[in-house]
């Protein structure tokens, strides 16, 4: 079966897009585990990108463990059973993708309603949170940063005023903990988990309901990707 390229992108989206369809290649086994990926140079014409962006989708998918690149040598793919997917699947009954499409629909609604509740004092309390998620990243302490991610969308849970939603999600906390653990696999991403972070604090604090709904909906997506899951394409 011969994969299909990129025909129709954004210039700004021409690594996610590469990442999402090599990632896909591999999961429906054109590239089975093992597996030689075809050279950069073949790679990079087949999908209609440059070497540049190539590169940084290569470097990507490598982190997440679905790539070995071997200086050289070439890229190869690489075993499944440890990547965040998988170890979700054998834990959760519903999947990971639908978790995050559970949270990218609860928690921007959410993220609107709250707008019309925060006060002085909330905005104090979730530029804490952004401050010791910031710090935690930076000191690559994982396990911490994501303590504080947690703590930073609870809030916004609960200023909905929404008991529906809010139970929902309290059900789910085990599983919502380590949804905001998972996207930590890519370190050298890590940074864009604290701009995400600080334009929903920024929507929040401006009382701006719409821009909260939109900035945690890029999050929630972009979340995802980092975790290896793939469901939409935030616009830039």
């Amino acid at each position: 079966m011969k994969p299909q390229s990129i025909i129709t992108r954004q210039p700004s989206q021409v690594t996610e897009q590469a990442v999402i369809t090599i990632y896909d290649w591999i999961q429906q086994g054109v590239y089975p585990v093992g597996a030689a990926l075809p050279s950069q140079r073949e790679l990079a014409l087949q999908l209609g990108i440059s070497r540049a962006s190539l590169r940084e989708a290569l470097t990507r998918l490598a982190a997440l463990g679905q790539l070995k690149i071997l200086a050289g040598k070439g890229v190869y793919v690489t075993a499944l059973d440890s990547q965040p997917v998988e170890q979700w699947n054998q834990t959760h009954s519903g999947s990971l993708k639908d978790f995050y499409q559970l949270r990218y629909v609860l928690e921007s609604f959410c993220a609107m309603l709250a707008c019309h509740y925060l006060n002085e004092k909330d905005q104090q309390l979730f530029k804490s949170h952004f401050e010791q998620l910031k710090t935690a990243i930076e000191q690559q302490n994982w396990q911490e940063a994501a303590l504080h991610d947690h703590q930073f969308h609870q809030r916004i849970l609960e200023l909905s005023h929404n008991p529906s939603v809010v139970q929902i999600l309290k059900n789910q906390t085990e599983a919502l903990k380590q949804s905001q653990v998972l996207p930590f696999i890519q370190p050298s991403l890590a940074h864009q988990t604290i701009l995400e972070h600080q334009h929903i604090l920024d929507a929040l604090c401006a009382r701006d309901s719409l821009a909260a709904e939109q900035a945690m909906k890029k999050h929630v997506i972009c979340a995802a990707q980092r975790a290896g899951v793939y469901f939409l394409s935030h616009q830039s």
